[in-house]
């Protein structure tokens, strides 16, 4: 206790005592034989004093404190009493007993004294002793006595404790300035603090302010990270140097535009990022707090801290490279991905780069799958999705969505994401299998090409192989004639080998206008369809006018977009079979028109009224070499012709009819570019 020391550093107590001591008036012994007990407390005070000066406080306050009650309060008994001047020095004693002590002991001294002054008012009342009156000059030595023994007293006390207090304030200062200074260094940023020679006055332009800080500013104080930071061994290398000084080369625009951040912020701090460069030329990145210091419009320091942020910049450059690199994938990617919940609903939803999705992709989070898809494909993916969080196993399925007037089909992977959730990915594979279907649809094709084609071989080497031996046997008949001079017989021979020889090129030219079909054609064009009946009408004006043929042609006929010749072709075969096949109608009739539409593409019909087709004929009467009398004219080319022309421009041609009963031809034919490739 800095009060204790300083009682027990100063003598101001012991030159009371020894005065008291010393006062003739009032201590003297009865006896010269005998040991006053003054003397006795005098010489306990001095021992208790010099104890008290050699550092022993703690031990002898309490002794010293009663020693010196215990003196006063004798010194008033033997006098005045109650009105002895020794009773005010407990006044004194409370105080220093507090002071030296503690309030118990204070409080205790102040009971005993009250005590003491009663007992002697008492005492004095009673008889038990009797005042002794002093002479006034007496009184006045007492007194004066007294306040100079508390002048004495109190003065060093004071001083003492004073210099006790401002002691304990440097010391804790000095600890706190350590702990500060500690807490500084040791601090894992960088923290400085910026003068200057002349205070910045913040009523110039916000400009020449950041100028005025940028070029005078000293760095006064900073720790050692901060000099870390800047690649320096120690602080002592930095501190005086000026901001314009550290900050060098082409990273000064990041300092100053930090400063300027600050100036605009009114000094009340800020916090910013700058790129900056090392004592070693490394680029490195902080993380400032700014804040400064202004007393009637002058700027007098700026303090701030400093955090190197170039290791967390370099991952979140390089984890949005990768985040880029992630998205650049998945957007290449042309699958659709989900994730789903044991119960379907969907978590997460990344598009696909090709494939726009049934509704927009925001709207698909935390709908269930039952909630988007039909059932049929909400059951698949549901069954798909138990499988994969049960089994742990991929699983894929397929499934088509309606798209207009087209079916599109998609394929989905469904696999274990972790105990609740899976993730699907989803592609369209319509292309996939459309192209599966073309080839199935070729395979088909190519296979009834084949069919046709050994079919037309055999034919072919039949009817060819007909008017060849048709020729050689008639060869030798008219060699025979010649022999025999048999000109008549030789004449029919000759015309048996002509007509052998016209029904060879005539079925040679069927085949080869059957095998331009599809090749050697022009390009289409828009063909008033009523044209090409009256030219073919006209072409076969003979044949009608012989059999006396009634032709009945619809007005609102349509237009189509077709081959001009091709289709021409098809209209004089059909017409011409329906002529050639009347047989004995009376009332012979030959209709064209149109029987509504197919695939937006018109059905357009020639009907007749002639002996019609057996059921069991219908399709074999478009085979090649078919023919339903093999006696009537032709090769048997014509419908297989007819039927060729009208598929390759995306139609297609039936029969309806019975035998002994009319026979309808219809057929479909584009009406416009986009009908071409249709499926009539």
């Amino acid at each position: 206790n800095p009060l204790r020391t300083c009682l027990s550093s100063s003598p101001p107590l012991c030159n009371m005592l020894l005065l008291m001591q010393d006062c003739p008036w009032r201590i003297e012994p009865v006896n010269s034989n005998e040991t006053h007990p003054n003397v006795i407390l005098f010489t306990i005070h001095a021992l208790l004093l010099f104890a008290l000066k050699r550092g022993h406080g703690k031990y002898v306050a309490i002794p010293l404190i009663f020693s010196t009650w215990v003196l006063m309060t004798y010194q008033a008994w033997i006098a005045d009493g109650v009105r002895d001047t020794a009773i005010t020095s407990y006044i004194l004693i409370v105080v220093v007993s507090a002071l030296i002590a503690s309030w118990r002991v204070s409080l205790v001294v102040s009971m005993m004294s009250i005590f003491v002054i009663w007992g002697m008012a008492i005492g004095e009342v009673v008889g038990l002793r009797s005042p002794i009156s002093d002479s006034p000059y007496s009184m006045a030595w007492e007194l004066t006595a007294i306040f100079l023994l508390l002048i004495a007293f109190v003065y060093p006390m004071v001083a003492t404790i004073r210099q006790a207090l401002t002691a304990v304030q440097e010391n804790e200062l000095k600890t706190n300035e350590e702990k500060y200074r500690n807490f500084i260094d040791s601090s894992l940023e960088g923290i400085w603090f910026i003068g200057f020679d002349k205070p910045v006055s913040t009523a110039l332009p916000v400009e020449e302010q950041v100028q005025l800080i940028y070029n005078t500013g000293i760095l006064q104080d900073c720790n050692e990270s901060l000099a870390r930071m800047y690649g320096f061994a120690s602080k002592d290398q930095i501190i005086g140097m000026r901001l314009c000084d550290l900050y060098a080369g082409d990273f000064n625009q990041s300092a100053m535009r930090a400063t300027f951040e600050m100036v605009k912020n009114d000094y009340r701090g800020v916090e910013i990022e700058t790129t900056e460069k090392t004592v070693d030329g490394e680029i490195v990145h902080f993380l400032n707090t700014l804040v400064g210091r202004v007393e009637d419009g002058k700027l007098l320091g700026c303090w701030g801290t400093q955090l190197n942020i170039t290791a967390m910049k370099e991952t979140q450059e390089a984890l949005e490279r990768t985040e880029t690199r992630t998205r650049a994938l998945l957007e290449a990617i042309p699958n659709m991905i989900f994730e789903f919940d044991y119960k379907g609903d969907i978590l997460r939803f990344v598009p696909s780069s090709t494939t726009n999705p049934l509704i927009p992709p925001e709207e698909f989070l935390g709908r269930n799958i039952s909630q988007i898809m039909p059932s049929d494909v909400a059951e698949q993916t549901m069954f798909a999705i138990q499988r994969a969080l049960e089994s742990g196993l991929l699983q894929v399925f397929e499934y088509q969505l309606p798209e207009y007037d087209k079916q599109r089909y998609y394929e989905a992977s469904v696999v274990q994401s972790d105990a609740e959730t899976v993730i699907a990915m989803v592609r369209d594979v319509t292309v996939r299998t459309w192209a599966t279907i073309e080839r199935e649809n070729l395979i088909e094709e190519l296979e009834k090409k084949n069919a046709e084609l050994e079919q037309f071989t055999y034919t072919v080497s039949h009817d060819l192989k007909s008017p060849l031996i048709t020729i050689s046997g008639f060869l030798g008949y008219i060699r025979e004639d010649i022999n025999s001079g048999n000109r008549e017989r030789l004449e029919r021979s000759l015309q048996r080998i002509n007509a052998a020889a016209k029904k060879m090129q005539n079925l040679l030219d069927d085949l080869l206008e059957l095998s331009r079909v599809g090749r050697l054609t022009s390009e289409p064009e828009p063909v008033r369809f009523k044209d090409l009946v009256m030219e073919t009408i006209e072409m076969l004006h003979g044949p009608i006018t012989q059999n006396k043929i009634q032709m009945q042609v619809d007005e609102d006929l349509p237009v189509i977009h077709v081959d001009r010749q091709r289709i021409l072709e098809v209209i004089q075969n059909l017409v011409d079979n329906a002529v050639k096949f009347m047989s004995d109608q009376p009332n012979p009739v030959v209709a064209i028109g149109q029987a509504g539409e197919l695939n937006d593409m018109p059905i357009l019909f020639v009907k007749d009224n002639g002996i019609g087709i057996a059921p069991e004929f219908k399709d074999r009467i478009f085979g090649l070499f078919n023919k339903l009398d093999v006696q009537s004219d032709g090769t048997g080319v014509g419908l297989a012709l007819v039927k060729r022309i009208v598929e390759f421009h995306g139609g297609r041609i039936w029969v309806e009819s019975e035998a002994g009963m009319e026979a309808v031809f219809f057929f479909t034919l584009p009406a416009s570019p986009q009908d071409q490739g249709k499926t009539g």
